[in-house]
């Protein structure tokens, strides 16, 4: 379990700081990827503006088991693309704020996405700091951004790509 310390039976204590990237886990297998999403992730992945940690799960446990908590920090005007996930998930939002769809929500405010529901949404000018909380330690993920979509999200990777090296988050 990442980042947890056992301390007796039942009870487990577990840090962000300790936590290791998603991306360094098995806890979100690689995304389903259409031929814009491939056009497009280089660049996307390159801007940066983004870290994931996978706070609290067993990435081990396969076939939906267990629980997990990811720790999730966008950089102001990050354009997180549309796409959907196995499993559902409920989103905590800490501080900043988003902008889905024709809402803003921010802290103390959150969300619910269905299984296989499609969302995205834009972090505020002062980024977002989130919670996502998961009834499993394993799922998948599925990009579904349009081609229009993936235009707007390159244009704010060039627009905020070296304010978002400048202020690194982590």
């Amino acid at each position: 379990m990442p980042a947890a310390i056992r301390t007796r039976r039942g009870l487990q204590i577990f840090s962000r700081k300790d936590a290791p990237r998603v991306d360094d886990t098995t806890v979100m297998s690689p995304p389903a990827l259409d031929q814009p999403a491939l056009d497009a992730l280089p660049e996307f992945r390159a801007g940066g503006g983004s870290v994931t940690k996978l706070v609290f799960g067993d990435p081990g446990t396969q076939g939906g088991g267990g629980l997990s908590l990811v720790w999730v920090r966008f950089a102001p005007n990050y354009h997180l693309p549309r796409h959907s996930h196995s499993i559902d998930c409920l989103y905590y939002i800490v501080s900043g704020a988003i902008r889905m769809g024709g809402r803003n929500l921010g802290p103390g405010e959150g969300f619910f996405v269905a299984a296989d529901a499609p969302y995205g949404y834009v972090a505020g000018p002062d980024g977002v700091e989130l919670l996502e909380f998961r009834a499993a330690s394993s799922f998948d993920s599925r990009i579904r951004e349009t081609p229009d979509g993936w235009s707007r999200i390159l244009d704010a990777v060039r627009a905020n790509r070296e304010s978002w090296a400048a202020d690194r988050i982590d």
